[in-house]
């Protein structure tokens, strides 16, 4: 008797015992910078209403949704056959419900939330390299203003806690700057002088759509789609040019503080400006980026949704997050030659990751010229200091266990407007903080034990640098501590 073959539904993955490694390897490391960089872990249902795709998701998503109904209400069953649309849809991205979660509870969340999730998703397209039906996903996001101030330099700041976040997970893979690129554009700026081109408002979304396949499509198909609607010609000429580096003049705009950030958490070698960036979904406002390796589709893609949580009923509220498949990262990491194997494998996801409890919490001592020494100092924190040894050796793996003399810490900073030192020390404590880091001078910064509380000192200077390389640094006295 002869029996047929099942195959999997096509665009989806049987995963056998290495393949599941390989992906919990991947998981691990988004779970861990997230944690280290301050965000903490949500999860929400696979699947919604289709309603709330249809809230500001865009065309695009709509045609992408695997639908579901049980098939048991005749009422489901006829809405089906009238319209074509079941009331739920498993989940093509995770910002929808995001909004609707924090707008159900926004007035008892703290300004801002940052959260993190990663899990399975599901879009109805063609598959390919780097793209299938079913995939896991990060979502990382930053929601709310520190002190509900909602001025440029804070919408900068907000940007990059999350763009930070995606560098430390490539710096823990072994991805470097070199390999990759993360490029920023704004849709405000673009939006302006797509204006100075004669764009009307209702064409905006269709400039942008077009700006997305910027890269995808020859000048002639542009040309043809761009005249199909409507748009004027000094937008299709723009639209159409052969040199990609005659960019419009953007300077002004939110990405001028952004990178001035990335520059204090010494991450800009990742940076670079690119107006070819869009988004295609309509949510996206100002600041939107993507994560770039050759040869690959983006590896990483988000932005700024900053009127997405009042659509589901919540109060106006500025936001930015980003998503990152495991499909396209694999494939980087597989080309890379970074994905560990066999033994190296197993040990590596056994490896334990960031504690969920901060270790650090670094504040400065009132002296608005010490902000940006916190914020270098917690980017220092959650790096972490590779041994020299590693640093020398011609085979060194990402994912050895020697990689670090004093390994990467979750460390956090208080985002309320106050510079009262008993007050943020009261907001340490309420976050279960270990240590308390106050910074009164680069080579000054004196360290708290929170659940003795006591004082810590350094044998050889009393009080503690920020320099890595000084023997009195504050992150080796805590990691020495632990």
């Amino acid at each position: 008797m002869s029996t047929k073959k099942i195959k999997p539904p096509k665009g989806t993955r049987d995963l056998y015992p290495e393949d599941l490694l390989r992906q919990q390897y991947i998981t691990n490391a988004w779970r861990d910078a997230a944690i280290r960089c301050g965000f903490e872990e949500i999860a929400g249902p696979t699947f919604e209403t289709t309603e709330l795709y249809a809230v500001k998701s865009g065309d695009g998503i709509l045609g992408e949704l695997f639908q579901a109904f049980s098939g048991k209400s005749p009422k489901e069953v006829e809405r089906v056959k009238e319209t074509g649309q079941a009331e739920f849809a498993l989940r093509p991205e995770f910002t929808p419900t995001l909004a609707r979660m924090y707008a159900a509870r926004a007035k008892e969340l703290p300004q801002p939330c940052k959260w993190f999730t990663a899990g399975p998703y599901f879009r109805a397209e063609r598959p390919q390299r780097g793209r299938l039906r079913e995939f896991l996903q990060w979502n990382v996001d930053a929601i709310g203003m520190p002190g509900e101030d909602n001025s440029v330099e804070n919408r900068a700041r907000m940007d990059v806690e999350v763009i930070e976040c995606m560098v430390r997970m490539f710096e823990d893979l072994g991805v470097i700057a070199d390999a990759l690129a993360i490029k920023l554009n704004d849709r405000n700026a673009m939006a302006n002088y797509f204006a100075s081109l004669g764009i009307t408002p209702d064409q905006l979304e269709d400039a942008f759509n077009l700006l997305d396949r910027q890269s995808k499509l020859p000048a002639d198909a542009l040309r043809t789609q761009a005249q199909d609607a409507n748009l004027p010609e000094p937008f299709i000429a723009f639209l159409t040019q052969t040199d990609t580096a005659a960019s419009p003049n953007l300077d002004g705009s939110d990405l001028d503080s952004v990178c001035s950030v990335c520059s204090v958490v010494n991450i800009d070698p990742w940076i670079a400006r690119d107006h070819t960036i869009a988004r295609g979904l309509a949510y996206y406002t100002g600041t939107v980026f993507e994560a770039i390796a050759e040869g690959e589709r983006a590896v990483a893609g988000g932005g700024r949704y900053d009127n997405l949580i009042e659509l589901f009923g919540g109060p106006p509220t500025p936001a930015c997050g980003f998503g990152m498949g495991d499909v396209v990262l694999g494939n980087l990491l597989d080309d890379k030659g970074l994905m560990p194997t066999g033994s190296e494998l197993m040990d590596a996801v056994s490896r334990p990751q960031a504690s969920i409890r901060p270790v650090a919490f670094v504040v400065p001592n009132g002296d608005e010229d010490n902000e940006p020494l916190v914020h270098t100092l917690v980017a220092k924190l959650r790096r972490g200091i590779e041994c020299e040894q590693w640093r020398s050796r011609d085979d060194r793996k990402p994912w050895d266990a020697d990689r670090y003399a004093v390994a990467p810490m979750h460390a956090r900073v208080s985002y309320k407007s106050t510079r009262n030192l008993k007050k943020l020390r009261a907001d340490a404590v309420n976050q279960h903080a270990r240590y308390f880091v106050e910074i009164h001078a680069d080579n000054k910064v004196e360290l708290t034990d929170l659940d003795n509380r006591e004082p810590i000192t350094s044998d050889t200077h009393g009080s503690f640098s920020i320099d890595p390389n000084a023997e009195n640094y504050v992150g080796t006295a805590i990691a020495t501590r632990d």
